[in-house]
């Protein structure tokens, strides 16, 4: 069963990445890592540059299913850009990491974690 991972390069990122890795193995797989480029907005943190895709390349290989690495850009709203990857491959499962720097973070959650929980279609997994 497919596993949809929405990756910035960040630690929670690259927890999230690990437990996707764990839950695609765990179903059969594959596993579809995403990195979301916000248009127009190239110094976005959460844009992953291509040593960092490696990164994540790097932190699969090993696994038991197939991993598929995909950079795909939305105009304006990321979670409907992952929404469509998670629909497109009929995923069993969304893995997604939550920031919590902020003391406020931790009462609300960002728009696009809340979009994803509501919105999706399969179980989300939060890291």
């Amino acid at each position: 069963m497919t596993v949809v991972v929405g990756f910035i390069p960040t630690s929670v990122g690259f927890a999230a990445l690990d437990a996707a890795r764990e839950e695609a193995e765990l179903r059969g797989g594959p596993l579809i890592i995403v990195n979301v480029v916000r248009e127009g907005d190239a110094e976005d943190p959460r844009h992953a540059g291509p040593g960092q895709i490696d990164q994540a390349h790097e932190r699969t290989h090993r696994a038991s299913v197939r991993v598929d690495v995909r950079q795909i850009s939305a105009e304006h709203d990321i979670a409907d850009a992952l929404l469509k990857v998670v629909e497109d491959e009929k995923a069993e499962l969304l893995v997604i990491g939550i920031r919590r720097e902020r003391e406020f973070a931790r009462h609300l959650l960002g728009t696009t974690a809340q979009k994803l929980l509501l919105a999706s279609r399969c179980e989300v997994l939060v890291v």
